[in-house]
């Protein structure tokens, strides 16, 4: 099966962040694009991967409303 790919513009407005976002984790190594002439393509399963391994641990966030509580004492 072929995968999907990506251009920079269009995979930077689905994931709401700026192309220079996608560029800057090409250049650390974090991402692997493919070069079709002058374009950058991403592989779905390469963003797919990135999103993974950089998602937050929602489990361990405490809502903000609970900080207070939780961090004062009583006097």
């Amino acid at each position: 099966m072929i995968e999907k790919h990506y251009k920079t513009a269009e995979i930077a407005e689905l994931l709401s962040i700026a192309p220079k976002t996608l560029r800057r984790a090409a250049l650390r190594g974090e991402l692997t694009p493919v070069r079709a002439g002058s374009d950058l393509l991403w592989p779905e399963s390469v963003i797919q991967a990135w999103l993974d391994r950089n998602r937050i641990n929602n489990s361990r966030v405490v809502p903000i409303h609970n900080r207070a509580s939780t961090t004062r004492r009583s006097a």
